[in-house]
This record gives structure tokens, sequence and C-alpha cells, in this order.
């Protein structure tokens, strides 16, 4: 049996607090659940998982939170998982009135063999 992981990315170039950063954590670590929620209803979640999610589900895994120094770091990365088949959910906002950028990035869950290969060299946050 592979182990299986999640990789939370933040930027840390943006000096978020580390509340707003607890924040975004926890709403990027399921967003894959509501992201493929397929019901009709608000007030039902109709999720259906992959072996990996519902592993790491099961497992009660707590995800890898890692930074970036930048918004090219953290597209760079998502371009890459893309092109594994890893799974990315992000979170985006505005940190000026005219600009909006991603603030954090969950890679999977999946293998943590293949979500190593991306994120495998960053330091945790």
């Amino acid at each position: 049996m592979k182990n299986i992981k999640q990789v939370i990315v933040v930027r840390k170039d943006l000096k978020l607090h580390k509340s707003k950063v607890a924040a975004l954590t926890s709403q990027v670590a399921t967003k894959f659940l509501t992201e493929n929620n397929e019901s009709d209803r608000r007030d039902e979640l109709y999720v259906k998982l992959s072996q990996q999610e519902v592993e790491w589900l099961w497992n009660s895994s707590a995800p890898d939170v890692l930074g970036v120094h930048s918004q090219y770091a953290i597209d760079d990365l998502i371009f890459q998982a893309e092109l594994l088949g890893i799974n990315v959910h992000a979170i985006t906002g505005s940190i000026s009135k005219e600009d909006s950028s991603t603030l954090c990035v969950a890679f999977g869950p999946d293998e943590e063999e293949l979500i190593n290969r991306i994120t495998g060299n960053l330091k945790p946050i």
C-alpha cells in the first residue's frame, strides 16, 4: 500500500498573519470535497472520491504546510502538478485593489512519491 499525503503551499512573500494562514490552510485542505460536490442542493454533499482521497480521510492525516516566495513559484508548482495528474485546489484573493493572486494551494491527497516530486524541496512555513 502506498503512502497518501496532501501538501499545502502558502506564499510567504505576502507576509500573511498566522491566523490568516491557519484559516486559508484549513479552507484549502477540504476544498477537494466541495469542488467535487455533485449535489444540486446546498444543504447536502454528494462527492465521488478517488481511492487516495478516501484513504487520506479515513487515516485522519494532516497535510504538510510548506512555503514559497512568489506567485511565479506557486504557478510553476501548479503547472508541474497538472502535468503529473495531481489534483490542485487553490485559494485566490486580492492583495491590492487591482490585483488578485494565488494565496495558497493544496496538492492532493495523492501518492506521497508523486507529490514529493514537485514539493519535496520546499521547507515548512
